[in-house]
């Protein structure tokens, strides 16, 4: 059973407005759906059998209608919501690459390079963000030109080895890796 509408119908001037929209063929597919729902509507059908009719889930049509109820013929020009407003400024996103272009040991980390965990850890600590997922964060730096081709798949743990068994290789008189493209390590935790 149909829930109950007490959305009023178009009147007559509005419904030839609509047609005359639609017969214009200036109208987008969404501004297109919309009318047709109205004139529908104002035939004198309910939003079950018009979503029916048009192939549209039933809340899309209560969601036109109740739209029109409020805002009349100006509901065909009202864009939709394209998804949530983005989170991260552009400031934020430029010192996330900022901050991952440089080796973590010169900003006096004990690691050699970043793991996506070490660096999301790092990020929040220094207030840069307030949270954001390693998946995020790897989304992020892929935009931000460093492929994911080039981050090391080892664990934290053997990359730091990595390093490790490179410094006792070079001697006693090295005390940092070598300078060189920022590299990540791709961990689980």
């Amino acid at each position: 059973m149909p829930r109950t509408l007490t959305a009023r119908r178009p009147n007559s001037t509005e419904v030839r407005r609509l047609l005359q929209g639609l017969e214009a063929d200036d109208l987008t597919t969404v501004q297109r759906r919309r009318a047709e729902v109205l004139l529908i509507y104002a035939q004198g059908w309910n939003a079950v059998e018009i979503a029916a009719s048009l192939s549209l889930h039933p809340n899309t049509v209560y969601l036109i209608l109740h739209a029109f109820e409020q805002s009349g013929l100006d509901v065909l020009a009202q864009v939709g919501r394209r998804g949530a407003s983005p989170r991260l400024t552009s400031d934020q996103r430029a010192l996330i690459i900022q901050i991952a272009d440089q080796p973590p040991y010169e900003l006096g980390l004990p690691h050699g390079r970043w793991s996506l965990a070490n660096l999301r850890d790092y990020l929040i600590r220094q207030r840069v963000l307030k949270a954001i997922s390693r998946e995020h964060l790897r989304r992020v730096l892929k935009k931000g030109g460093f492929a994911s081709s080039g981050w090391s798949a080892n664990s934290e743990a053997e990359t730091l080895g990595g390093r490790q068994s490179w410094l006792k290789s070079a001697g006693p008189s090295v005390t940092s890796p070598p300078r060189g493209p920022c590299c990540f390590s791709m961990n689980n935790r």
